[in-house]
């Protein structure tokens, strides 16, 4: 049973806030198969559907949002790592992020792989043993007639959506180490307001580093980092600057001190910056500008779009009811198990024409939702699972 203290402490609005990054990341992944995504996707539409404008959605999306969920995963280290002795931090983490991180690895990712091996990578067909040890893992040498694809390489093992979750694991066991050997005593609390011009700082600093890093990693450039870390290090100066912005914004009470002045500043900023992305059409030269020069103009879109959301949701969406308990505490595992869905959902309507490839999105989107949600908190109420996630 949830404790009333600390039940009345908890940060609804981040809850919330949670939710609608999950929702997003659903959609996001749900439009890969009908928009011209840049990255790679398991399933393709034998009606060649395609909606133009999800080129521009992509980029937006990915301008921030799983920067946020960097942040607001930074924001509960610290308690996190206050309320436990040091090994019990550790081992949670390893329960509740290492666990999912080798499911994904060794079940969730290879059931996806060997269902686009199977009906679209035109390799030899094989069942999913042969296709897991050959294939998958790469045990033995790789096969002479095997068909390399666009997006895939050879052994075809990796993390798939479940990158964040690893990346998460490897910042928190970072984060054990600094507070274990360095930083054993606790920032000291701040009462001072968090400012506009605070936000400019860390845009500067994610722009900065950004620009520098993609001189030799651009966009969708996926690496194993140090062999084992799946990360598009395009994006990697951005969820480290976030994180540690969020560790800081723990200590500083930066998510309930941020003004609203400052806050709402930053988000009818961020909103711009994405409506004039949104407006390539009418000026595709101009914003082709801003597209040459991405790393700048993605950083400070970001830095205020995450804190103008901060800001919105602690203003109007600070509240807690039946629906919104039920998807906060399911929203963790609905990002664990939407991807496989989302592909299923998918599948099953490759052949019906539901208003082109628009009212496919939108269909496939609401589904996805539903149905991952469902799943999730069914899931959940195996113990064992409700244990981890």
């Amino acid at each position: 049973m949830t404790n009333i203290k600390e039940e009345s402490k908890r940060l609804f609005f981040v809850d919330n806030l949670k939710v609608f990054l999950t929702i997003l990341v659903i959609v996001h992944h749900v439009g890969q198969a009908y928009g011209p995504t840049g990255g790679f996707w398991q399933y393709k539409s034998s009606l060649h559907e395609n909606l133009p404008w999800l080129g521009l959605f992509f980029p937006v999306n990915a301008s921030f949002f799983m920067g946020l969920f960097f942040m607001i995963a930074g924001y509960f280290l610290p308690g996190s790592y206050d309320r436990k002795d040091n090994m019990s931090f550790l081992k949670d983490k390893l329960i509740r992020l290492g666990i999912p991180v080798l499911l994904g690895l060794l079940v969730i990712s290879p059931l996806e792989m060997y269902f686009y091996y199977m009906h679209y990578s035109g390799n030899r067909p094989l069942n999913f043993f042969q296709y897991f040890q050959n294939i998958y893992l790469g045990l033995c040498s790789k096969p002479n007639w095997y068909k390399t694809n666009s997006g895939v390489t050879y052994p075809e093992m990796n993390f798939g959506h479940l990158w964040f979750v690893e990346n998460l694991l490897v910042f928190s066991i970072f984060y054990f180490i600094i507070r274990k050997l360095i930083f054993k005593k606790t920032i000291k609390n701040d009462t001072k307001d968090f400012k506009f011009f605070s936000i400019l700082i860390i845009a500067l600093l994610i722009a900065v580093s950004s620009a520098v890093v993609r001189i030799w990693y651009p966009i969708d450039k996926w690496i194993a980092l140090f062999g084992f870390i799946q990360s598009e290090i395009a994006h990697l100066p951005q969820y480290i600057i976030l994180i540690v912005t969020g560790v800081v914004a723990y200590r500083k009470n930066w998510f309930t001190k941020i003004s609203k002045k400052a806050g709402y500043l930053a988000l009818i900023l961020g909103i711009i910056m994405a409506i004039i992305i949104y407006s390539y059409k009418l000026a595709p030269k101009i914003i082709n500008i801003f597209f040459s020069n991405w790393a700048i103009y993605e950083s400070f879109m970001c830095a205020f779009l995450c804190f103008g959301l901060i800001v919105f949701f602690r203003e109007h969406v600070n509240l807690s009811t039946p629906k919104s308990r039920f998807l906060a505490k399911n929203s963790y595992a609905a990002y664990i198990f939407h991807f496989p869905i989302v592909l299923s959902i998918q599948y099953s309507l490759d052949k019906i024409d539901i208003g082109g490839a628009l009212g496919k999105f939108l269909l496939v989107s609401i589904l996805s939702i539903l149905v991952t949600y469902f799943v999730a908190s069914m899931f959940r109420k195996l113990p064992i699972i409700k244990r981890i996630i």
